[in-house]
């Protein structure tokens, strides 16, 4: 028991002088998705922290911290009923409400915005008001009458209070947030983390706070039951008004007027933040058509992959390597570093390998000559020269233009490897052909008409392919 308790306007003054130390309070709620049980060893180390900050030697400084000491005790403060309950087996205490909302109020950024189901809560109250005032006498003198005004103006005064502070909230941490992304070096990877957390945090806000909150201040959102906030307000208004109640019309009214104001505050924010709403779901396409080619092309080369230097290669008429434009519009990041931290990963790389050569050659010894699949290594060889005789046509053709006037892409395909390519085949020819006609700015039709290539006792017959014209381009020739 509390023999000499300290007031709580002293007490409160230290939790103000200390905000900076305390707020941390509010860190923890949130933290736990509100928990309003804070430990009471988290309460104590921050006092502690109050106490360490008191500077100075002396007997004037070790009084100063004795107080302190006394002032911000647990017991005291439950004394002065800013501790609601302390529950000494479990270990927890609650807080006042007003008092939490005061060192909230210390740190605009630890303000959280209204979220749907508070508003409603907001909206529902006021709907309660004129449900009621629709029931009881306009009468000053009447006490029900005064007692639903004193409930109404509770009511409104919250709703202003609440409206204002989830305004500065959202306004601080989206510009907090904004921040971060317009400030980040997308070359790190680390610094392209925070970014995309911080779109993420800015998508949440978006959703969850904004949108419902433009829904609130909006006088003509239908709703299953009820009307909305203002409309309430202003439908008093008019009874106060048909009773001859002037001033507290006039005091209504202009209630409902300050808290539909804060749609224009709302709506302001709603405009800045929708450029990192757009470029957190651009990037978020972007990040799964990245990931479903790399999954291709990971499955690809885990069905190959058998340790050892052979069917290294993907032929290139694999699935996962047929889309040249996948990858087409999305910027490459340059990663200039990466950090190892202190690891010698070429000393690493070396002592494993001298090691796995060792193994490698005892193996070996012990036994005896190592046999080698003839049909296996064969069929290996081929592939390997299918895949350079691929890269060589590929070479001939990367930095080949397609002349303007093309109106047989074989014959003009025929000519050129011919004349470059070193025992050059119709099967090259229809090799190159697969290759050109799957880059994206190529784009050629078949044309209705019989033609015949015959290259070294081999015949081809196809249809020639002619450009594909666009509107603009039929018409200027027309």
């Amino acid at each position: 028991m509390i023999l000499n308790p300290v007031k709580s306007p002293y007490i409160l003054k230290q939790l103000i002088d200390h905000r900076d130390i305390f707020v941390q309070l509010v860190a923890y709620v949130d933290a736990n998705d509100g928990d309003v049980e804070i430990p009471i060893r988290v309460y104590r180390n921050l006092v502690k922290q109050a106490i360490s900050v008191v500077g100075g030697r002396g007997a004037d400084a070790e009084l100063e911290r004795r107080r302190l000491q006394q002032t911000l005790d647990e017991e005291n403060l439950q004394h002065e009923r800013l501790i609601v309950h302390i529950d000494r087996v479990r270990g927890v205490m609650v807080m006042a409400p007003f008092l939490m909302d005061m060192l909230r109020h210390f740190d605009v950024r630890r303000m959280q915005g209204l979220s749907q189901a508070e508003l409603e809560d907001l909206r529902s109250g006021l709907n309660r008001s004129l449900a009621a005032f629709d029931q009881v006498s306009l009468d000053v003198a009447d006490d029900d009458f005064r007692e639903e005004l004193r409930l109404l103006r509770r009511r409104i005064q919250d709703t202003q209070a609440k409206m204002r502070e989830s305004v500065a909230g959202l306004k601080a941490q989206g510009e907090h947030l904004a921040e971060v992304v317009d400030q980040q070096d997308i070359a790190s990877l680390e610094g392209a983390d925070q970014a995309r957390r911080a779109l993420e945090h800015i998508n949440r806000i978006y959703q969850r706070h904004i949108l419902p909150a433009l829904e609130f201040l909006d006088p003509k959102t239908a709703f299953q039951q009820g009307v909305p906030a203002v409309n309430a307000i202003r439908s008093i208004a008019r009874r106060t008004s048909e009773a001859e109640l002037p001033k507290l019309t006039e005091e209504l009214v202009l209630a409902a007027n300050a808290i539909q104001s804060y749609v224009n505050d709302i709506n302001e924010l709603r405009l800045s933040l929708e450029r990192y709403v757009r470029q957190n779901k651009r990037q978020r396409d972007q990040y799964d058509r990245i990931e479903r080619a790399f999954n291709a092309l990971r499955q690809a080369a885990e069905e190959r992959h058998d340790d050892s230097l052979r069917n290294k290669y993907i032929p290139i008429r694999h699935p996962a390597i047929q889309s040249p434009g996948t990858f087409r519009g999305i910027r490459r990041i340059p990663i200039k570093r990466i950090d190892w931290y202190e690891i010698d990963h070429k000393a690493d790389i070396e002592e494993f390998t001298d090691r796995r050569i060792a193994e490698l050659r005892a193996q070996r010894d012990r036994e005896g000559s190592v046999s080698v699949d003839p049909l296996h290594a064969a069929a290996s060889e081929v592939e390997l020269a299918e895949q350079q005789r691929h890269q060589q046509i590929q070479a001939l053709l990367e930095d080949w233009e397609i002349p303007r006037d093309c109106q047989d892409l074989h014959a003009a395909l025929h000519d050129r490897l011919r004349a470059r390519l070193d025992g050059y085949s119709l099967h090259d020819l229809l090799e190159a052909l697969d290759w050109i006609m799957a880059m994206p700015h190529v784009r050629y039709r078949a044309r209705f008409q019989h033609c015949l290539l015959v290259h070294d006792d081999l015949e081809l017959s196809y249809h020639p392919l002619i450009p594909h014209l666009t509107t603009e381009d039929d018409t200027h020739e027309r």
